[in-house]
This record gives C-alpha cells, structure tokens and sequence, in this order.
C-alpha cells in the first residue's frame, strides 16, 4: 500500500482510511478477516449487543434495496446487532488481531433499553482486554433498540449521551468514538462527547425510514407477515447529508470524524476526506459488490492525491472548510444561463423544466437549439441539472 494513505485517526494507525463499518460486512471473524486480507485498513465489528431485551432476536426478512430506474440507490434494513454474544466474539478478536496486527480492529458496542453503567462499562472492559483497537460507541441505530430508550435516544439527550460517554471513557484507555445520528443536534452532541472524553466522532449512522409500501397490498415493501417498521436507510441517497453532517461536526468541535454515508468510490472519499473527515466508513458499497472494491478506492484515492499534489490523506482533510460558509455570506450577482449549440443535443427538457418550474426563459422549436431571453432568466441554475449533454452554462450579467 501506498505510504501517502497511512494515516493516524485518533491515536488510530490505519495503512489506510477505509474502514468497514458495523454492519453485515462484519457479522464473523472469517469475513472481517477476508476483508483485511483483501486490503481494508480497518473494520467496526457487527455492534456487539448486551440487553435484556426480548427484541433481540432478528426477523426475515430485514433488508430491503430501493431502486431507481433498476438501479440500486439505497438499502434499508430493519437488522439489529450481531447475534453473537460479547463472549462468542472475543477469541476471534484476539484471533484477528494476531493474523493482522496492522489493521484497526474496533469493537461497536450498545447497552439496550434503558442504559445501564454495568453494561456499558463490562463490555468496554472485555474488549479492550481481548485486543480490539478502538472501541465505537453506537448511540444512534435508529431502530430496534431506540424504541426502548437506548441507541438514538442516547445521542438525543445530551445528559444521558455524557453519562454514557463518561462510563467507558473511566473504564477503558483505548480510543473512543462516538457513533451520531443525523436526527439530533449535532453540535451540541459532538461537544458534549468531546468533553466526556471521547477521542473522535463517526457520523452518520443509517436514518429512520420506510423504504416503501406495496401499493397493491399496501402493506411496507420490506414486511414480515405483511407488516413492516421503520427501519435504517444507508447508500447513496444520505451522502450529501452525511457530508454536511461531518462538515457541520468539524466547524463545531476539534475531535477528528470518522465519515460514513453513502461512499461508494474514490471520489466519494475525497469529498468525505475534504469536507473534514480522516478515516472512511463503508458499508452500503460492500453490500452491494463485495471487499474487492477496495483496489479502486486505494488506487483511485492515490492517484488524486498524486495529481493534487497533496503528500498523504492527512492533507487533504478539511481542505473544502473554508469554503463552506453561512448562506448570508455568499455573493449575489446577477447571471443567465447561455447554450453552447455544438453541444446541445436539442432535447428540450430544459425548455419545460424552466417553463413549469423556473422563470419562463427558455423557449425551444422542436429539433432546434433552445432559445434564452437573457432578461427573463434569473440565474438558478434548474435548467443545468437537468440538461442530459453539460450544454448550458451560466454567465454573469452586465
């Protein structure tokens, strides 16, 4: 591996930043395993679930693609922690430490229902003696468990999120993450864990959704016996909110982030990695094409940052910052939208977007170049986004 992707997260070596979320692409030590070996810097173990809850038992089926045009966009799932108990999992923890001593290693833990300091503190003390390498606090599965007071409801009430925080934090010297949810406050949370101890911030877990219903049976598209719940969306469609999330993280509070939502290629790292984030969480991406992706991610990720002369990840990170500001500091001018015609492949749907939805500026023959009255449009960009060839462009005014 390249040394340029050598980075250190939170008193974290990782050969590189990408980490295998907690989630099915963790679920067993052969799995964990087969992913280092495939060239994965680290992985968050399947979130290892002490409660004394009866909901901790999974149902069938739990997982649910949403498409668009055939294509996958997104997963939900309904899917609770690892089945394993903490017992199960720590030889494997000491097994996989031996075979790849170089990787991080990092224990997800939960206390279900109402948090209780035993158990937060038992399993944190377990781990850290069976060798795993950091330990990430999840407070923000928004299902399951949340319906009892644990996981998202943690991160949502500030008290209760240092109490926990505070608790492991006493009972273990290791690197401690924190685990929060897009549906809280944010900078608020991300303080209030800093200053419980916490060494680092992952963000975002998956947020609550229902991933359709059947409009013939009308009952949830993802259902067991024709009845469905809420459940955790992850994949393409939370990256940009997962963006602002870790953005809106760093500019609140100096802990380092571990960016997770919706990465599925080098590029998707890069803004990750420039938007603040120093190590990337991946799970929706594996799911869909499995631990060999990881080649395109380290040679993709190398070669950018070869070509932006940037000498490792660790300067790339927060490089996007500065350029983030409050909505009232950016600039107002006055543009209009100008087509290049060797371009245009003479569609006309920029035509009926700005007709039905924007200023009534362009007007379009069918088979002809569009036709902009610069004085009627405004500038905002719609008919951009929806021009399938790149034709339009936006001039300054005056």
């Amino acid at each position: 591996m390249s040394t340029a992707l050598t980075i250190e997260f939170a008193g974290i070596h990782l050969p590189n930043p990408f980490i295998l979320a907690s989630a099915p692409p963790t679920s067993s030590r052969e799995m964990i395993e087969r992913a280092f070996a495939a060239g994965w810097g680290g992985a968050v173990i399947k979130t290892l679930a002490q409660t004394e809850s009866t909901a901790l038992s999974n149902v069938r089926p739990r997982i649910q693609a949403i498409r668009s045009r055939g294509k996958i966009v997104s997963f939900a799932n309904i899917e609770l922690g690892s089945m394993r108990t903490t017992e199960d999992w720590l030889d494997d923890i000491a097994a996989i430490r031996r075979g790849f001593p170089d990787r991080a290693l990092i224990a997800s833990l939960l206390y279900g229902g109402a948090p209780r300091e035993q158990g937060w503190r038992e399993t944190a003390r377990m781990c850290a003696e069976a060798g795993v390498t950091a330990l990430e606090l999840n407070v923000s599965c928004p299902h399951g468990l949340a319906e009892e007071g644990g996981l998202s409801a943690i991160a949502n009430k500030l008290e209760l999120l240092a109490e926990v925080v505070g608790w492991v934090r006493s009972s273990v010297s290791l690197p401690l993450l924190v685990k929060l949810p897009m549906a809280c406050d944010l900078e608020a949370a991300a303080r209030t864990a800093q200053h419980a101890g916490a060494d680092a911030i992952t963000a975002i877990n998956t947020i609550s959704a229902l991933p359709g219903i059947d409009v013939e049976s009308f009952s949830p598209k993802l259902a067991v016996d024709g009845h469905g719940a809420f459940g955790g969306l992850s994949g393409r469609a939370i990256k940009p909110i997962a963006l602002r999330c870790v953005a809106q993280i760093r500019k609140a509070c100096l802990l380092p982030v571990s960016g997770c939502g919706g990465v599925y290629t080098w590029e998707d790292a890069a803004e990750f990695l420039l938007a603040g984030a120093g190590s990337i969480q991946i799970c929706s991406a594996v799911m869909e094409y499995g631990y060999g992706i990881i080649d395109e991610l380290l040679a993709g990720l190398s070669s950018w940052l070869e070509r932006k002369e940037l000498s490792s990840v660790q300067a790339a990170i927060g490089l996007a910052l500065p350029h983030i500001v409050p909505h009232r500091s950016l600039r107002r001018a006055a543009a209009y939208a100008v087509c290049n015609e060797e371009k245009c492949a003479r569609c006309g749907i920029c035509s009926t977007s700005c007709t039905d939805s924007g200023y009534q500026a362009i007007s379009w023959i069918a088979e002809q170049h569009p036709q902009i009255d610069a004085g009627l449009c405004d500038g905002c960009g719609l008919c951009l986004q929806v021009c399938p060839t790149g034709c339009l462009s936006l001039a300054a005014a005056g």
